[in-house]
C-alpha cells in the first residue's frame, strides 16, 4: 500500500476525474477513495489515503494526469 497526501479538494477532484472516465474500475477505485475521503473533514489541509497497489498505479496516476497535477520523483 502507498500513502498519499493530497488536499481534500484534490482528492475530491480525482474522484470526479475517475467518475467522468466511467469505467467500471475506475468507478470502483472512485467509491474506495470516497470511502476513505469520507474519514475526513473536508476543512482538513491535508488529507492521507491509502492506496492498493491497483488503484495507485491504474486510477491515481491517470487522474493525476488527466488533472494536469505534477507527479513528484518518489512516485
Amino acid at each position: 500500500m502507498r500513502t498519499i497526501a493530497l488536499p481534500w479538494e484534490t482528492w475530491r477532484a480525482i474522484i470526479v476525474a475517475l467518475c467522468t472516465r466511467g469505467l467500471p474500475y475506475m468507478l470502483d477505485h472512485a467509491n474506495s477513495l470516497e470511502r476513505q475521503l469520507d474519514q475526513h473533514p473536508p476543512g482538513q489541509t491535508v488529507v492521507s489515503l491509502y492506496l492498493t497497489d491497483d488503484v495507485y498505479l491504474r486510477s491515481f496516476n491517470w487522474a493525476r494526469v488527466g488533472l494536469g497535477l505534477p507527479l513528484s520523483a518518489e512516485e
